[in-house]
């Protein structure tokens, strides 16, 4: 039985795909979980590897196509194993309607009008001839906010595979300057935050992106879906502080990375969850799934194509050190900036973290990312004068504090049940001695 090679989800906004190229022709031998193609999307560039051991039997989606997530790419099985011929319309065509006898024909529809006119979209880049260079849709976006002519990509040189445009080559050719066309650099207009306003205009409109567009769609079914409540609990970092200052030049020169209270937020979470079974579930029609292992997932954010947010998952967090667990974030932030993320690593998380504080913000009150059923939000941790209690009397000192919440689902997690777990997060932290 041949399988089917499946775009797949990459992240909850992202609707779609394009087929960058196949890395295998029909007929070429291929090992279970071997990349076969290269799909690229507005947030990540991602080899798919092979369902089965087999042959590539078909190619159903050809390069430079895009098409929405569950659209089957190709077909894997044995050597001279019977599959379906492509399509050669859309994947999922309208089904037509019965016809109706003679006698009971339908009248006759006037044709819809077609409007006068339309007016371009702002910052619209023409689409490349056919047979020209192939450009990704990240590659594509980052040139219509830019308004770089297709001519100009088409000649810009290349660092990817087979020569290929990417994102990088493009930005260096944005910060360089260089113009291959008669546009004055006083005439360019001022870039902020990814966002150009066309000089002599006072505001920009433009079609909401697909990822801005899911994210939206997100945000409200989850205000809608969950009882949205919010705890908030002030911590004491002085004991993370003195294990930090004892290992982190260590823990630096032997892992790489940083030894960031992040690290120890995540450790600190995933033993907590541990003992807190209500708030590692999710809710699923009219069951409650309780989760064995913690699947940790934390916001990282995005400049591009836009700013945003993107989740990835360290799966059985609580199985990982101090070490482990430095790493894992460390890398997970480094691929999902640099668009390497695989794409089941953005799904499947039991609980998240996102931290507001690296920005400045005191506190937040995040979202619940559906289907869990709680998010912790971490404030800024800076230092602040305290009043501290002693058999001789109430002292003031310094101490680093810092502010958190659990934003919870209300129809699951009842108030003293958040609170219960956000007291046994904050002692953890409090009380931390153990070396990475």
């Amino acid at each position: 039985m041949a399988d089917k090679i499946v775009m797949p989800q990459l992240g909850e906004s992202i609707a779609e795909g394009t087929i960058v190229k196949w890395l295998k022709s029909p007929g070429d031998a291929v090992k279970k979980d071997e990349n076969v193609l290269l799909i690229s999307t507005d947030k990540v560039e991602a080899e798919i590897p092979s369902p089965s051991a087999g042959v590539l039997l078909s190619i159903d989606v050809g390069a430079g196509e895009t098409v929405p997530v569950g659209t089957v790419l190709g077909m894997v099985g044995e050597s001279g194993e019977a599959v379906a011929p492509p399509k050669a319309a859309a994947e999922n065509p309208v089904e037509k309607p019965a016809e109706l006898p003679k006698s009971q024909s339908a009248p006759p529809v006037a044709p819809a009008p077609v409007p006068q006119s339309t007016p371009p979209v702002a910052f619209q880049v023409t689409a490349a001839p056919q047979g020209s260079r192939f450009l990704s849709p990240l590659v594509k976006k980052i040139a219509a906010e830019h308004q770089v002519p297709t001519q100009v990509l088409e000649q810009l040189p290349g660092s990817g595979r087979d020569s290929r445009l990417t994102k990088k080559d493009l930005l260096a050719h944005l910060a360089n300057g260089i113009q291959n066309m008669s546009i004055a650099k006083a005439s360019m207009p001022r870039r902020e935050s990814g966002v150009v306003i066309p000089p002599g205009q006072s505001e920009l409109i433009q079609p909401v992106s697909t990822m801005r567009r899911v994210i939206m769609e997100n945000m409200i079914a989850s205000r809608q879906q969950s009882a949205h409540v919010t705890t908030f609990f002030e911590v004491d970092y002085t004991q993370i502080d003195r294990v930090r200052a004892a290992h982190k030049e260590r823990f630096k020169q032997e892992e790489g990375v940083a030894l960031t209270y992040t690290t120890f937020l995540a450790a600190a979470i995933s033993s907590t969850l541990k003992r807190h079974p209500y708030i590692n579930a999710q809710i699923k029609d009219d069951e409650i799934i309780f989760k064995k292992d913690v699947h940790l997932g934390i916001a990282v954010a995005i400049e591009q194509p836009e700013p945003g947010l993107m989740v990835p998952v360290i799966r059985n967090s609580d199985q990982m050190n101090l070490r482990g667990l430095g790493r894992a974030i460390a890398d997970i932030a480094v691929r999902v900036r640099s668009k390497k993320i695989k794409p089941d690593e953005l799904s499947g998380g039991s609980f998240t973290i996102t931290n507001p504080g690296n920005y400045g913000a005191v506190i937040g009150t995040p979202i619940i990312n559906q289907p869990q059923v709680a998010i912790l939000g971490v404030g800024q941790i800076k230092k602040q004068p305290v009043v501290l209690e002693h058999d001789s009397g109430d002292v003031i000192a310094i101490r680093n504090r810092g502010w958190l919440s659990l934003s919870f689902d209300h129809r699951l997690i009842d108030g003293a049940t958040a609170d219960i777990f956000m007291a046994d997060l904050k002692q953890t932290l409090e009380t931390w001695t153990a070396a990475p």
